[in-house]
C-alpha cells in the first residue's frame, strides 16, 4: 500500500504520520490493499478543480476522484490498484475548525476520511447515506483517537 501525500499549501502544518495512519486504518477495516494519493490545497486550487469538474465556482472542502472501481480492484495486484485522488482544503479546514473551536488537524482528519469513504463507494446524496458516511467517519475518527 502506498499513500503519496503531497502539500500544496501553507497555511496548515500537517502531521503526515497521523494523516497517513487514519488513511491506513480507512482501507485495513475495508480489506483493502491499495495506493492512495492525497493531496492538501488552499481554497483557490480546490476552487479551480471543482469548477473544472463538477461545474461549481466555488472552494469546497474536500474532492475525491476515483480512479478504479471496486470490481477492477480486486484483479489486480495490490501494489497495482490506484484507488484514486483526495484533493483536501486545508483553508476551509482552519476556517472551520477556527469557527468550531476544535483541532484544525481534528478537521483535517475528518476530509481526509470523507474524501477516502466516497473512494470506498459511500455517498452523501440521501439521508441514509450520509448517515451510514457519518457512523464511518466517527468510526474512523475514534480509532485514529479524534473523537
Amino acid at each position: 500500500m502506498t499513500l503519496a501525500l503531497a502539500n500544496r499549501q501553507r497555511r496548515v502544518a500537517l502531521d503526515r504520520k497521523a494523516l497517513r495512519a487514519l488513511c491506513e486504518r480507512i482501507l485495513a477495516a475495508h480489506g483493502l490493499d491499495a495506493n492512495v494519493s492525497l493531496c492538501y490545497v488552499g481554497d483557490a486550487a480546490i476552487r479551480a478543480l471543482n469548477q473544472r469538474y463538477l461545474g461549481l465556482d466555488e472552494a469546497t472542502d474536500v474532492l475525491a476522484f476515483p480512479l478504479e472501481e471496486q470490481g477492477e480492484m480486486a484483479g489486480s495486484a495490490p501494489e497495482e490498484r490506484l484507488l484514486g485522488e483526495i484533493v483536501v482544503s486545508a483553508e476551509k479546514a482552519l476556517a472551520e475548525a477556527t469557527r468550531r473551536r476544535i483541532p484544525v488537524a481534528r478537521e483535517l482528519a475528518l476530509y481526509t476520511a470523507h474524501g477516502l469513504l466516497h473512494l470506498l463507494g459511500y455517498d452523501d446524496h440521501t439521508p441514509a447515506d450520509r448517515r451510514r458516511m457519518r457512523r464511518a467517519e466517527r468510526a474512523a475518527l475514534a480509532a485514529a483517537g479524534l473523537p
